[in-house]
Order: C-alpha cells, then structure tokens, then sequence
C-alpha cells in the first residue's frame, strides 16, 4: 500500500530542509521507486466564499458526492485551504480539484489578512524545488513520477489555468510529474457571486452548475472528456451561455488524458490506450450503436444515451430529437480544410440532424478552439437573430479541420424560446444597473442583448487584475439584468 498519509507528510517534512542541490539528486535517485498507493483512492476538492462573493462552495462538495460514489475517500474543504494544506492535499490524493480565483500557474486557496497574504498553490517552474516564503507552494516540489504518479484526475477549476504564468504551467507540470489527466480552462469562466451569509444549496447556477452536472456524467462511468461536453451542453440548455466552460483543455501524462475515468483504476483497465479519432459522418442515424443507456437531463428527465462502433456518443429526448454528440478529434496530420469549407461542413451536419434549423439562422461565433494537445477544431454557434436581438434557440458545433468530422454539437433552447421580445430597458440603463448592484464604477463594463429565459443585458464589468502582488487573478463580474424590468437576474465573478 505504500506510505501512510502521516508517513508522506513526515518525509516531506524532512525534505524541506534539504539543500537544494540534495533536493535534484534525491529526486533523481527515486524515479525508478514504485510509486506509493494510498492516495489512489482518496479524493479531495477545496473551494469556497471568497470575500469579493465568488462562491464555488457547491463545486467542491458536488464533486466530492460524486467520487465517493465511485469508489474514493471524499473530502471537500469549503472554507478555504491554507498552500502547505492545500499542498499536502495534493500529495495524499487521486483524485484532487481546486475551485476558484486562478490565473496562469496560480491558484488561490483561501483568503489572506491582506492580499499580500493570500494563500496560494502554483505550478512551478524548474528550478521551484522548495517554497520561495510562506503562503506559497509550488507542484514542482513533488517528487517526479514518485509523489502524485498515482494522481488519477486533477481539476483546476478556474481562469487561465490553461496557459503559463510568471510561476510556471499546470499543465506542463502535470505531465513531468506522472499526472494522468489535468482539467484546465484557456480563458475566463465564471462562478456565482453571493451575498454573505448565502447557502451554498442556493447557488446551483454558472460555474457550480457546471461542476454539479460534471460531477454527475462522471458518475455515469463516461470519460472526462464526455463528461466535460455534456456538462457544457447542460449550462448552455439553462442559461443560454457556457461562461467560459466550454474552454476545457485536457492534459496529462496518460496517452490519452481525455479518456481517464473518474473511478479508481483496477486491474486490467489501461490508461494509455488511444482512442481513433472520429471519421466524418452525415447523421447520427448512419452510426453503428453498441450500446443504449437511459441517464438523467438536468431536470431528471429520462434521456437516451448511445455509444457507437465509430467512438461516437450521443444523447436524445424522448421525442428522438439530438440533444447533443461527442467525438475524438485528431491531433496530428496537415490542416486540409479552410474556413469556408469548415464552415459548409458544418452546416451541412446541421442542416441534416437539427430540427427546426434553416438558413435563416445567424453565425454569431466561429474561431478556433483546443482541448486536446494537436487538436485542430472550429467552433461555430447559430442563433435566430430577430430586431438585433438573438433569440432562444442555439445550435453549437466544433468540426475537425482535419477530416471534416463533427466532434461536438448541442442543440438546446430557453423558456422564452418563440415568445415575444421587449426591451424597454436600454443599453445604458443597463450598464447603470448593474453599476448601482456591484457597487462602484470602477472597470470597462460592455452589454450584449438576447433572449433565453427573459429578455435581457448580460453586462460584463471588467476592472483588470486584483489580489496578491505578482499573483493578481482577473477581476470580472457579470450581470443578467431584466430588459422589461431591470431587475438583476443573476451576478456571477471570474
């Protein structure tokens, strides 16, 4: 079984206060030893209220029903975790998530006296082989392939965790020390923003809707990378956007870090095998199922779920409508299609499996996207576009510019799909509001105009970075203010 928790945290202890030098060669030295075992089935999630209001409380404690009901030791901390604890976390789990503030290689894991004093857990650079001063814990300081090679899964549930940092990158880190899979975000997602005081059950909305829904596919013995897409899907259904969340980036030192299981790995069940990337295909229909499975919507409605001799997996309603579909993309070979024919593909595949859909229906996204190292997508979203406005309904696919193949689409729409728009609150007022709610006037604010269960302005407040010097995470909140009413819907924080 290994070390003991108490063992680990003792050798540790020890170490710190090894010259550097020592540190290297010690390191070297242990490569080759088996890695220790009794983290493998222990989870861990750290999240909470911060006091600007983001509240990822309900992410932590989702994820940890989720993978006690997989078989791990669960633990979730909702009141923050000090960086040598959040650290140790990290060292005793196989299963490991962080929800919160973020940026690249940073991530906070509770509040200081004093911004200076914010605890925070980074990823390191190489030459990060002890903490440089208190409050700050480095992923390089584990041992490689000796200290978190049995991490099976680890979430960095945050902004721009995807990308690199004065203090290193998480995913470059996960690989050099035996991490299977990394879940990351390439840009700015959004959590709720709460009150003091606030229940964490009354939060199941943005960023915790998301982790509740992930918690939940994951459950249901799919890949991290299936459970990420029809987790994206769900937010879209309930409120019209994915805030960031469908940014994933999948890393790790498994061969295929997307298709890493939640539950804890057993005998004879491979973590480096590779999937074969989707072929193009015409409809849902012309695929081969294997198997047929009924799982929950988000309002516990039944759904069916299929898995298809070509690696494909979709879900439908009851009456047979495509709900939404999720491929393997490529990820090497030369880039044969170019915009225009990505863009013909593409609404070639919607034409023929979405119903309700026609030309009529505007682009009103297309870029390139990544979630798997060498992937190379498109993703493109349609929406009826009416007086400016665009309305309740919203088609979203990513194409391999590759072959041409849809590796994702999700078909979803709000209550206020097909019903009339008003918006007797104007822009300005809007920005007002939202002002007024937040509190002060400081930041860029901008205001975007659609239908999804109201008619209403998202309002984005952008005030830069805040926090710890040279550890300042994005300061982003966000509002959902009534266009008939100006009421505010919903406030969320980056």
């Amino acid at each position: 079984m290994g070390h003991t928790s108490h063992g680990r945290r003792q050798r540790r202890r020890g170490l710190l206060a090894i010259p550097v030098a020592l540190v290297c060669a010690l390191s070297a030295a242990t490569v080759g030893t088996p890695p220790a075992h009794a983290a493998a089935v222990v989870e861990t999630s750290i999240g909470m209220r911060f006091n600007d209001g983001l509240d990822t409380r309900l992410s932590a404690t989702a994820f940890r029903d989720a993978a006690r009901s997989a078989g791990y030791t669960g633990t979730s901390h909702t009141a923050g975790r000090s960086a040598d604890d959040a650290w140790m976390d990290g060292l005793d789990s196989g299963v490991f998530a962080l929800f919160g503030h973020s940026n690249g290689g940073i991530f906070q894991t509770d509040e200081g006296p004093s911004d200076d004093q914010d605890p925070i857990l980074a990823a390191g650079r190489t030459q990060d082989l002890v903490p440089l001063y208190a409050n700050l814990r480095f992923f390089t300081e584990y041992l490689p392939y000796a200290e978190v090679d049995d991490m099976r899964l680890l979430i960095l549930a945050g902004c721009y965790t995807a990308q690199s940092g004065q203090l290193g990158n998480f995913n470059e880190v996960a690989v050099s020390r035996g991490i299977d899979s990394a879940i990351s975000f390439s840009g700015l997602v959004m959590y709720p923003a709460t009150a003091y005081g606030t229940a964490a059950s009354t939060t199941n909305y943005s960023g915790n809707y998301f982790w509740s829904r992930f918690s939940y596919h994951a459950t249901t013995g799919v890949t991290v990378s299936t459970a990420l897409a029809r987790a994206r899907t769900d937010l879209l259904a309930k409120e019209g956007s994915a805030d960031g969340w469908d940014r994933y980036v999948i890393r790790g030192a498994a061969a295929a870090p997307g298709s890493v299981k939640l539950k804890p790995a057993g005998e004879g069940e491979p973590l480096n095998s590779r999937p074969v990337a989707t072929p193009k295909f015409t409809t849902a229909a012309a695929l081969t199922p294997v198997s047929t499975t009924t799982t929950q919507g988000p309002a516990g409605e039944p759904l069916t779920t299929v898995e298809t001799a070509e690696g494909v997996e979709y879900r439908s309603a009851a009456d047979g409508s495509l709900i939404d579909l999720v491929g393997t993309p490529t990820t090497s070979g030369d880039v044969r299609l170019g915009a225009d024919e990505t863009r013909a593909a593409a609404q070639e595949f919607v034409q023929r499996n979405v119903t309700g859909w026609d030309g009529g229906w505007q682009l009103v996204a297309e870029e390139p996207v990544s979630h798997l190292e060498g992937d190379a997508l498109t993703l493109l979203t349609w929406r009826p576009v009416d007086d400016g406005h665009a309305d309740a309904r919203q088609v979203t696919v990513e194409i391999d510019r590759r072959t041409g193949a849809v590796t994702y689409l999700s078909t979803t729409q709000g209550a206020a799909a097909g019903k009339a728009s008003a918006f007797p609150v104007d822009r300005d007022e809007a920005i007002r509001v939202a002002r007024a709610a937040i509190g002060d006037d400081r930041g860029t604010a901008t205001a975007v105009a659609d239908t999804w269960n109201a008619d209403r302005w998202t309002v984005t407040v952008d005030r830069g970075l805040a926090g710890r010097p040279g550890a300042e995470m994005p300061d982003v909140e966000r509002l959902e203010i009534d266009a008939r009413t100006g009421d505010v819907l919903s406030r969320t924080k980056s």
